[in-house]
């Protein structure tokens, strides 16, 4: 069970990272308010 949990916080963070580069990487800042 703690494995599972590790695993969705690793990815939760990469997902978060790979959102938040997209946003500063392209023109469009699609996520920022």
């Amino acid at each position: 069970m703690l494995g599972i949990i590790e695993k969705a916080i690793i990815l939760l963070i990469v997902v978060a990272g790979a959102i938040c580069a997209w946003s500063v990487l392209t023109p469009n800042h699609l996520f920022v308010g």
